[in-house]
């Protein structure tokens, strides 16, 4: 049967999802761990969110894509303030 196929916002959640965890993985060991648990709980506390309410999910994936540019730059060094 094969896996069942993405809507195009559903793939967008998941590239971020990884994209996220791979920015997290370039943090030392210490502040690793706390920004990949902010990031698992900012997705689980969404995962209900109704994908037919593009609004919503295109505004989480917005915020999304900027905490990720925060994680990226190199003076971040903990996840204090990411689960807003």
């Amino acid at each position: 049967m094969g896996t069942p196929r993405l809507s195009g916002l559903a793939r967008q959640a998941l590239s971020l999802h990884r994209a996220l965890l791979r920015a997290a993985r370039r943090k030392s060991p210490e502040a690793r761990a706390g920004i990949e648990a902010a990031i698992r709980a900012e997705f689980e506390r969404h995962r209900h969110l109704d994908p037919r309410d593009l609004q919503a999910v295109e505004h989480r994936i917005r915020a999304g894509r900027k905490k990720l540019a925060l994680i990226d730059d190199p003076n971040v060094v903990a996840a204090s303030g990411m689960s807003r």
